[in-house]
């Protein structure tokens, strides 16, 4: 997804909120212009998850702060879904549909986003488990992935946030036992970004365990090919099929012309708009129908 105004303002409004702590107010201003500095002179090929990075590294430099560590609530939230797994998978494995279950499950896990979300909480998570498990996916698209899934040798599934990942396990486990044939890899990001699940996280939730998982070798929260390792770029080139969880997957892939089924719910108002959906609302949607829609 190209950069876009909307994108440029909401990056220029966090900052001026991160810095509203610091005293200095000439020093912030200067903070400012080589924040938008960074923006402008993007290149074609940027996009605001890419540009964060930058952002963050300039924010650690000029202001001398420790980037922000996460691994704590990582830990809280791998470990909550973990508490609630086996619940979960036994509503799954009950249900009518286990797969499309299994496929909403991971959907709501996406709510775990501190880079999209204000507040992001756990008693908010078990509700939306709870309660807010009954919008479908979208039979005909659902029906389109059950077709391609049905003819593919290989699935590359990328995953998104910390504690959702426990949920993908899930969705996983269903899609192994569905499709024996499907050779499925797992890609997780290949260094910590925000609250996004990275190795450490697939270990420890025993993701690797049940299938082959790798880093993609970037410290962009999404999958931003200019920046992905050669492993993770022919993967998913030579992939039948790939399910990317998450906005940040959207905003870096969209327009990549892959058999992408994104899989995520809709966290800011841009998204909101784009699809005309409520906050939170879940969205199932095909890379190559999202184009046609637009031609």
């Amino acid at each position: 997804m190209k950069l876009n105004p909307f994108c440029m303002c909401c990056a220029v409004n966090k900052q001026e909120e991160k810095i509203r702590k610091f005293p200095d107010m000439d020093k912030k201003t200067e903070y400012m212009k080589k924040v938008m500095s960074i923006l402008s002179n993007a290149e074609e090929q940027d996009c605001s998850p890419s540009l964060s990075v930058e952002i963050k590294k300039l924010y650690s430099e000029f202001w001398n702060c420790p980037a922000e560590d996460y691994t704590e609530i990582k830990k809280e939230f791998n470990q909550l879904m973990l508490d609630v797994e086996a619940s979960v998978e036994e509503k799954i494995r009950i249900s009518a549909d286990p797969l499309e279950t299994a496929l909403l499950y991971a959907r709501i896990g996406n709510y775990i986003d501190f880079a999209a979300l204000e507040n992001v909480s756990q008693e908010t998570m078990l509700k939306l488990l709870e309660n807010e498990n009954h919008e479908p996916l979208g039979q005909e698209e659902y029906a389109n992935f059950q077709k391609d899934l049905s003819r593919a040798k290989s699935l590359v599934y990328l995953t998104d946030n910390c504690g959702e990942i426990v949920l993908d396990k899930l969705a996983i486990k269903i899609l192994k036992e569905k499709y024996p044939q499907l050779d499925i890899t797992v890609i997780v990001r290949g260094y910590p970004v925000v609250n996004d699940a990275t190795m450490e996280d697939a270990e420890e939730i025993g993701l690797t365990d049940i299938v082959k998982v790798i880093g993609n070798g970037s410290n962009v929260g999404g999958t931003w090919f200019p920046g992905l390792s050669n492993e993770a770029r022919t993967l998913l080139e030579q992939a039948d099929v790939i399910l990317a969880k998450g906005q940040g997957n959207f905003e870096t892939m969209n327009d990549c012309g892959l058999n992408v089924y994104y899989l995520f719910l809709c966290k800011c108002d841009l998204f909101q708009r784009r699809f005309h959906a409520k906050e939170l609302q879940g969205m199932f949607l095909n890379e190559h129908r999202l184009q046609m829609e637009m031609v």
